[in-house]
């Protein structure tokens, strides 16, 4: 039995949206990076940096590194 090969007209727009749908959801389902600046996890949190730098120092949240190079992980 051989394999059939079918071509199928698609509309280029209709397909352009179809693949803009599909990394939107891809986007939404990738795992968040483990380590994060501190200004990323203030973005995310929906807080301000002095928020984390507080959270920090209380042991709330564990970090390492220091100054601009001090990275957060969440969760």
């Amino acid at each position: 039995m051989r394999n059939a090969q079918q071509l199928i007209a698609v509309d280029a727009a209709a397909l352009a949206e179809v693949l803009a749908r599909l990394d939107r959801i891809e986007a939404k389902i990738a795992p968040p990076p483990k380590w994060l600046t501190v200004h990323e996890a203030a973005s995310r949190l929906g807080c301000t940096a002095s928020t984390i730098r507080r959270k920090i120092a209380a042991g709330e949240i564990e970090a390492r590194g220091s100054g601009r190079a001090r990275m957060v992980r969440l969760g």
